[in-house]
């Protein structure tokens, strides 16, 4: 069994070019009722500390997520946001002047549809790494992310 954590990981997942180090969401809400969402963080470690990974895609729990890769030392840190709308109370504050429908989001929910996309180098061959789960950690600092 692979335990994902923050602050120590217990064991890592090697698949290939990358090692995936931890898995994590963190759920938020505020700013108005009815708006939350979910932001998932993702460490990975290049097996050669010459190869440069480009992160691609991102898909956590069946989802597409917008992301930011940033890179300290020899590891990358994968950080995106799922925003979910309460349709009930997103149509109570919607600005003047706009339309009362409320466009339809699509969030699946599958918790084994996890995987990252990359590419190592210039090559054009992209790989995927598989992420077996995240694991809940409580929110720090900011409970509203900043838009990727």
């Amino acid at each position: 069994m692979l335990a994902l954590s923050c602050k120590a990981p217990v064991s890592s997942l090697d698949q290939g070019n990358v090692t995936l180090i931890s898995a994590e969401k963190s759920e938020w809400f505020g700013g108005r009722p009815g708006v939350r969402g979910i932001v998932y963080t993702v460490s990975l470690k290049p097996q050669n500390r010459k190869d440069h990974i480009q992160v691609k895609a991102l898909k956590a729990e069946g989802n597409a997520i917008s992301f930011t890769q940033a890179g300290s030392g020899n590891g990358i840190t994968v950080k995106g946001n799922l925003l979910i709308t309460d349709k009930t109370n997103a149509r109570d504050y919607s600005p003047p002047g706009s339309s009362v429908n409320v466009p339809e989001e699509s969030h699946n929910m599958n918790p084994k549809d996890n995987w990252i996309e990359y590419q190592v180098n210039d090559s054009k061959k992209k790989y995927r790494i598989m992420i077996p789960g995240f694991t809940a950690i409580e929110p720090e600092g900011e409970l509203i992310p900043r838009r990727p």
